[in-house]
């Protein structure tokens, strides 16, 4: 599995770079190519194990705020987006404590990419935060 998480999208050379070490091979030479947003992989990322309860906008079957796991870790988009005025670091920290395993906060010029055998890099030109559950930040990107 190689997927390359983003909260916006291919927005800088960093993460175009990202892709394209994920291909193997330029873009243009890709059979098919899918770059879906967190909207259309389900609703507030279902790829994670956890959103969060601040994310729930609806139950799934669960009741809790579980979703798909297909990662290992949470993500909390937009960070300091204008459009999204809540989505603040205070308010990122405040969301991770209530999570018990790694959870990133990531802005429009970062991306989160997973590689077979569970690597995990931040690819960021921007800011982002590394959270590990109720223990605060481990790493971080932020001025």
């Amino acid at each position: 599995m190689k997927l390359l998480l983003t909260d916006s999208g291919v927005r800088n050379a960093s993460i175009l770079a990202a892709l394209v070490d994920l291909l193997g091979k330029p873009i243009a030479e890709a059979d098919a190519l899918c770059i879906p947003t967190a909207g259309y992989g389900g609703p507030y990322g279902e790829l994670t194990p956890r959103i969060g309860e601040a994310f729930v906008d609806w139950k799934p079957p669960t009741g809790d705020d579980s979703a798909l796991g297909v990662v290992d870790f949470s993500l909390f988009p937009h960070l300091d987006n204008p459009d999204c005025p809540d989505n603040t670091m205070a308010e990122a920290e405040r969301w991770a404590a209530g999570l018990q395993g790694p959870a990133y906060a990531i802005d429009a010029q970062t991306a989160i990419k997973v590689t077979d055998g569970g690597g995990v890099e931040v690819v960021s030109e921007g800011h982002w935060r590394l959270f590990n559950g109720a223990t605060g930040p481990v790493a971080r990107n932020w001025s």
